[in-house]
């Protein structure tokens, strides 16, 4: 014999998890609009918004890793904006700078999304004359993409 207030209850959790099965698509589908934007606009800002002793480096790997990096001279560091797409969803990254004396100095991590490219900035006490290039390495040491940080202007 069927039980009423069963068959209610089991109705109603159905249909609440259908509700929250709706609803988690449609802010992962928000959150991917938002990072999209975020990496569009990151990629115009960083190109036509430089300043003076600014280095714009752009590399794309034949794997299809591509790293665009503004950096910016202060008095004694960097400052970096980085835009980095095509690597593997839940990668582990670091941004590391390498001096002229071959120094390593992490400038920021991530972890990649599964929705696209990832946006960042940061910064390392690196004098900018010494900048001898800026990657992307993964937690194991791999290097995904680098690029020569000389100033392609000189």
């Amino acid at each position: 014999m069927p039980d009423p207030i069963l068959d209610r209850a089991l109705s109603r959790v159905r249909a609440e998890r259908a509700r929250d099965r709706r609803r988690r698509g449609g802010a992962a589908t928000a959150v991917c609009a938002v990072l999209a934007t975020a990496v569009l606009a990151g990629g115009v800002h960083l190109g036509r918004h430089s300043v003076p002793g600014e280095r714009v480096l752009v590399v794309t790997t034949p794997d299809g890793v591509r790293m665009t990096t503004a950096v910016t001279p202060a008095d004694g560091w960097v400052r970096l904006r980085v835009v980095v797409d095509g690597v593997d969803a839940g990668e582990r990254c670091r941004l590391v700078v390498t001096d002229g004396r071959g120094e390593r100095h992490v400038a920021g991590g991530w972890v990649a999304s599964r929705f696209g490219g990832t946006a960042l900035a940061g910064a390392v006490v690196v004098d900018p004359d010494e900048l001898a290039a800026v990657s992307v390495v993964t937690e194991d040491g791999r290097v995904l993409v680098a690029s020569d940080g000389s100033d392609p202007a000189r």
